[in-house]
């Protein structure tokens, strides 16, 4: 009974590191995708005030 206990804990905490692990990674692209987004629009901004 305690082995079920401690393997329904340790399959609770890897999905739990695993679920934090994905919100990181999606957090990480997200953020890259804004910042590209921004860097790109003043970079537009700069090209259009030159010509």
């Amino acid at each position: 009974m305690i082995h079920l206990t401690l393997i329904i804990v340790d399959f609770l905490t890897g999905l739990l590191a695993a679920g934090a692990w994905a919100l990181a990674t999606a957090g990480g692209a997200i953020a890259a995708l804004v910042g590209g987004g921004f860097l790109g629009a003043a970079m537009l901004r700069k090209w259009r005030q030159r010509g």
